[in-house]
């Protein structure tokens, strides 16, 4: 049984437990992810998106072969097991070829899924809840054709595994998420505040796809379905969030509770460790978040910058530069963040930097900015930061060093202050149910 199934099982038994999922390319945030996951003895579920990571190479220009293997290779400098790792693909659909007609747009989407199988991912988030150019954009989009598309790409998965059973005859068989009411990946960018999925709109769901799983043959892959996503009121935009209620929940989460799936939780970035907590109670078994980390990598950076700026006062020649580094490339290529930033040309610069939505994400592999970075930790390294300018800039990771839980080098303070949102994702989904409590020295 794939752990996740295990983890599953246990939430609607009753239990809190759940596993968190992070959704990024960026190499900081998977080095946090993988040394939280060592230092707590929990696995590591790491998740690329259909934009991030394809088979013509998404944003970050890798393949799943790719991304598979930059987790691995992370994973062995840093002396984490491969089966503690579960890879997975995020929103696997049309969503980066929506503006090609249907067929063309899920025989991309069938390329895409057969490509992550055989890159070893085991976890596939089924999305097709986006109209491509030859859907009626004025006619609501039916849950049959979501569902209908859904399953070709299971098809394409279940036939795709079978190939790489053959190569890898101890492989689990890939668990599967569902939805038709699917937040949109990266944030809302309209300002309109999250709704909830009906109860009986999110069960209906659920009828269709079991329907239409049967209907092509694949009875066997829905028993493998272990989430649904719904709609939960949660959700970042610009400069504001939308915080869990579960006063407006209880409805769907009371129907979810009689159907074997649990609610994978889309766009809980942001969300305080009590709101999360609240949620995997509430049968949000799956908690994902991506840009959020990417935020605090960003905020991390940024406290760093100001740290070398005054160690380094003497010698500016020598300095990183990465906060201006990362500007100029985003005004130089603003393809990724001007849909989404509006407002005047202040506003935007605020955004770009500051933004819930953080787009920066989109510019972290660029060679220049990978530099900038490069340098930046090159400068700081060698124990050259006081402990009283840490203490002005990096409080958490402050206390850290003084107490001996983490070394004062650049990059444990950088990934540290990513693992303190991940911390968040562990305790409220108490440690994939296993409640393992932290110890001193127990994450560096």
């Amino acid at each position: 049984m794939h752990i996740v199934q295990e983890i599953v099982e246990k939430n609607k038994a009753g239990y809190r437990a759940g596993i968190w999922s992070c959704c990024s390319g960026s190499p900081d945030v998977i080095r946090a992810t993988l040394r939280r996951a060592q230092a707590t003895r929990t696995p590591a579920l790491i998740e690329s998106t259909s934009n991030q990571v394809n088979q013509e190479g998404g944003y970050t220009g890798m393949q799943p072969k790719d991304f598979a293997a930059l987790v691995y290779s992370l994973a062995s400098e840093m002396g984490v097991r491969r089966d503690n790792i579960i890879l997975a693909g995020d929103h696997l659909g049309p969503l980066p070829w929506t503006h090609l007609d249907a067929e063309e747009a899920m025989d991309k989407a069938e390329k895409l899924v057969v490509s992550c199988i055989m890159a070893g991912y085991s976890k596939i988030h089924l999305d097709t809840s986006m109209r491509v150019a030859s859907d009626d954009p004025n006619a609501p989009f039916p849950v049959k054709v979501c569902a209908e598309r859904g399953v070709r790409l299971c098809a394409a998965c279940e036939r795709a595994f079978d190939t790489y059973r053959i190569e890898h005859p101890d492989a689990v068989e890939p668990v599967y998420i569902i939805g038709s009411e699917v937040p949109v990946p990266g944030g809302e960018c309209s300002g309109m505040i999250m709704g909830v999925t009906a109860p009986n709109d999110a069960l209906k769901t659920i009828e269709i796809y079991r329907e239409e799983f049967e209907r092509v043959g694949c009875g066997k892959a829905f028993e493998r379905v272990v989430g649904l996503v719904v709609e939960m009121g949660v959700e970042f935009h610009e400069f504001s969030l939308d915080e869990y209620d579960r006063r407006r929940t209880v409805g769907v989460v009371q129907a979810m509770r009689n159907v074997p799936l649990c609610i994978e939780g889309h766009s809980s970035d942001y969300q305080t460790e009590e709101n999360l907590t609240r949620m995997c109670e509430d049968g949000v078994a799956i908690l994902k978040v991506g840009p959020a980390l990417t935020f605090s990598q960003r905020e991390a950076m940024f406290a760093l910058e100001e740290i070398e700026r005054i160690v380094y006062a003497e010698t500016p020649e020598i300095l990183s530069d990465y906060r201006a580094t990362l500007e100029e490339v985003m005004l130089e290529n603003p393809k990724h963040w001007q849909s989404y930033y509006k407002g005047s040309e202040h506003e935007q610069r605020i955004a770009r930097t500051y933004s819930f939505l953080d787009r920066c994400r989109y510019y972290l592999a660029d060679k220049r900015v990978v530099a900038a970075r490069a340098k930046l930790l090159e400068n700081l390294s060698h124990n050259v930061i006081p402990l009283c300018i840490l203490s002005q800039f990096m409080p958490t990771q402050y206390f850290k060093v003084r107490s001996g839980e983490l070394r004062n080098e650049p990059l444990d303070l950088l990934l540290d202050a990513i693992g303190t949102r991940i911390d968040c994702y562990l305790s409220a989904t108490n440690y994939c149910g296993m409640g393992r409590p932290r110890r001193a020295g127990d994450i560096r």
